[in-house]
């Protein structure tokens, strides 16, 4: 009986010192977005199917660290731009 106690107290000390040392820091995606300066809208149109990861593949190919459909400025269609972060 003794040692089962000691088992179950043993794990709940284990379970409450992850819980408490649980380190993961979540990111708000507004904040993230203002770093990424894009420098080159090209002049593929993004539609359904031309879509944001395909964007991301063909910026990455071209060296840029990321892209996305975004809209360039006012009135305009969405487009595929490539970035830095």
């Amino acid at each position: 009986m003794a040692n089962t106690q000691k088992l179950v107290i043993f794990s709940l000390v284990v379970i409450l010192a992850a819980l408490m040392f649980n380190t993961n820091i979540l990111v708000s995606g507004g904040e993230h977005e203002k770093k990424i300066k894009y420098t080159y809208c090209a002049k593929t149109l993004c539609t359904d199917s031309y879509l944001p990861h395909m964007c991301f593949f063909d910026c990455t190919t071209k060296g840029f660290q990321t892209g996305t459909c975004i809209v360039p400025s006012p009135n305009t269609p969405l487009r595929c731009c490539c970035g830095t972060l």
